[in-house]
């Protein structure tokens, strides 16, 4: 079996040591370098340059003044540059925000946020812009340092402290949507064995099991009796807790369970920044409940239902950028929040197109309105932070 082949059909833990070993090795390290852009994950960074033209240039209004500004610039998956000179991620958001701050001669500099002088090297900047990444590992730096950054050292960052903490939390974003009455699927989260065992008695199966963290479907199964969700919550509340897609983390004493809605049919993915709404369509392969992470999916134009009750969330979590994944139930008549999203994979600057024309819905006033243009969501956020940091310092 060649290195392409294991790479592309073995679980996480086979890549991982494939991987290590691969790097090591010269041969295998153009294996692996072919792997990546043959399974379009990865191209050079001259590419990715040229690609990154096909979105319309964002611009600040002139009015704004940064000449006093300093970006610190957090490179997202770096490792791969590092491992591979000359190649980037394909859904590398860096070099989206770069583009921006070249486009509006914005001063910045590379920070690296991992060295142990990051506070020092902080205290230059201005503004902080870190695309992290999902891992538990990630979330964790993220969190620690983006609370000194931004509560000690008064940087404006995105994310910030407020969106980085309800970021690939499940349960975090449960805790949310009850508080703040957002229409989500019935979800129950629990950190007690008793109550959670009585919960398996009485509920009516098939039920979605979920580890509260994890992204496109990893971790989401379908649990159809007792017996099997019992057997659940005795290894979450045992000793060792329950195994994720990551080796080195696991889940101990918490369960996430939500009622399976059988009429579902497809999910909306909506994003909102600004004032600027994207969105699409997404199906489950058959067979499957699943649509995230499936990769069918299909641009056409958004109930207007759903992009109201997606606006409505977006106030209440007080998100900057925001991915709003919907399913609607013709039983009840009614959307559902699935779960919500800080990042989610942006990798074509047409996130919305409704008859073969890309744009997005103008939602700045009570009429929504589909406009055309192409744009990366990266410039979006980083206009409207800019915008923000430019207004606090008036």
């Amino acid at each position: 079996m060649n290195l392409y082949i294991l790479l592309t059909h073995k679980k996480n833990e086979m890549r991982f040591l494939v991987k290590k070993i691969a790097l090591k090795v010269p041969i295998l390290k153009k294996a692996y370098r072919d792997y990546l852009i043959n399974s379009n994950r990865i191209e050079s960074k001259k590419n990715h340059t040229e690609f990154l033209k096909i979105a319309e240039g964002v611009y600040l209004n002139e009015k704004n003044d940064t000449s006093k500004l300093l970006v610190g610039l957090v490179k997202d998956h770096a490792t791969i540059e590092n491992e591979i000179p000359g190649y980037v991620l394909k859904i590398n958001s860096y070099m989206k925000y770069e583009r921006f701050l070249k486009n509006n001669h914005i001063r910045y500099e590379y920070y690296d946020i991992y060295k142990n002088d990051w506070i020092e090297k902080a205290k230059r900047f201005n503004i902080i812009i870190w695309h992290t990444n999902s891992t538990p590992a990630e979330i964790y730096i993220a969190e620690s340092k983006i609370y000194i950054l931004e509560k000690v050292l008064h940087i404006h960052c995105f994310p910030s402290f407020h969106e980085i903490w309800q970021y690939e939390d499940k349960n975090r974003s449960a805790y949310l949507y009850e508080t703040l009455l957002i229409p989500s699927i019935p979800t129950f989260v629990s950190h007690s064995k008793k109550e959670s065992l009585l919960y398996a008695k009485n509920v009516n199966y098939p039920v979605i099991l979920k580890t509260f963290i994890g992204a496109s479907s990893s971790g989401v199964v379908m649990v159809k009796n007792k017996h099997s969700l019992n057997k659940h919550i005795h290894k979450a509340f045992g000793h060792r807790g329950c195994k994720t897609i990551f080796p080195y983390f696991r889940l101990k004493n918490t369960v996430y369970i939500q009622k399976f809605i059988a009429d579902a049919t497809f999910d909306l993915r909506i994003i909102i920044v600004g004032e600027k709404l994207f969105g699409y369509y997404r199906y489950p392969p058959k067979g499957d409940f699943r649509a995230s992470g499936a990769g069918i999916y299909e641009k056409k134009e958004l109930p207007d239902e759903a992009m109201r009750l997606a606006v409505s969330i977006k106030k209440k979590l007080a998100s900057r950028l925001l991915g709003i994944d919907l399913l609607y139930s013709q039983k009840s008549l009614q959307y559902y929040v699935i779960e919500t999203s800080l990042f989610n994979q942006i990798d074509t600057a047409e996130q919305l197109v409704i008859n073969g024309v890309p744009g997005y819905y103008d939602i700045s006033n009570d009429e929504i309105v589909f406009k055309e243009g192409r744009y990366w969501i990266q410039e979006l956020v980083l206009q409207l932070v800019i915008e923000q940091w430019y207004s606090d310092m008036k």
